[in-house]
């Protein structure tokens, strides 16, 4: 890597005339599990760089190096946006994850460090002082949602397609190296009808009754459900763990326990119970 990176340098020192965008640049980048390509202003200025280990990074740079504002799309399929120092993460940031989760606030070495809110799916928040990653005093939550705070939009780039096709790659390598981990570990994740998860999630959203007083324009739509596919297949443990409506958290435990048997998962080649989480989203008039 250490000679990756020395090329890289070298390459660049002698193209810092390139714009940002050259296409002849796009054109000729290559992915592979060692990927680390940046392009851009040299030594100091706009760039955009491709890590397999950092995903897609677009903002400024030091010498290839995130420094300043940027926005990252990162292997896990979270998006940060905000400050960077020495290629970390430090600062100011708003970290979006795929299930509408956003921890906006304090960031040192790309974890939380500082002050932080957490904005839920259903618009109630929670505000902590984090160190290293880790909470260590509750400051404020609620679990109505909360106007005074507005939750932090998420930031808008056009992506180029050669950009798409690596954040797929990306995104597909990931979930092997996920997959792999577990499977190496000895753990089976449960199947839904020989699927996976988000099999279920659009059976259960296909399942759903909506309750008749239901008022689309007043609260969250959403509701998040926990549930435990038992060593048999059934289904037990299903509670709502996020939703603001009383009738809607009712509504989607009971579509989450029509379900079938399951395939449960397994460690080791003996059946266990796993937790999971799932997604219902009900539609109005």
């Amino acid at each position: 890597m250490k000679r990756v990176i020395s090329l890289l340098t070298l390459v660049m020192a002698m193209l810092s005339s390139v714009s940002l965008f050259a296409q002849n640049q796009r054109d000729n980048l290559s992915y592979d599990e060692e990927t680390l390509r940046y392009e851009g202003q040299w030594p100091k200025g706009h760039g955009i760089l491709y890590s397999s280990r950092d995903g897609l990074i677009i903002g400024t740079f030091d010498n290839g190096v995130p420094e300043g504002k940027c926005i990252a799309y990162l292997p896990s399929g979270e998006v940060y946006w905000g400050d960077y120092k020495r290629g970390k993460a430090t600062g100011k940031g708003r970290l979006y994850r795929d299930n509408g989760i956003v921890m906006s606030g304090d960031f040192k070495n790309g974890k939380y460090h500082g002050i932080d809110t957490l904005f839920r799916k259903n618009g109630s928040i929670y505000i902590g002082k984090f160190r290293k990653g880790k909470l260590k005093a509750k400051m404020f939550e609620t679990d109505i949602p909360f106007v005074e705070i507005p939750k932090p939009k998420y930031p808008r780039v056009d992506l180029r397609n050669k950009q798409e096709e690596f954040l797929k790659a990306l995104e597909l390598r990931w979930e092997a190296r996920n997959l792999m981990l577990i499977e190496n570990a000895g753990f089976i994740t449960p199947r839904f009808q020989g699927g996976t998860l988000d099999d279920f999630t659009l059976w259960v959203n296909s399942q759903v009754e909506t309750p008749e007083s239901f008022d689309p324009t007043r609260g969250s739509r959403a509701v998040l459900v926990e549930f435990t596919v038992m060593p048999d297949g059934t289904l037990a443990e299903i509670h709502a763990v996020f939703g603001s409506n009383p009738e809607l958290n009712e509504a989607a435990e009971k579509a989450v326990g029509k379900s079938p048997v399951w395939e449960p998962g397994t460690f080791n080649g003996e059946k266990k119970s796993t937790r999971l989480t799932v997604p219902i989203v009900f539609e109005g008039e």
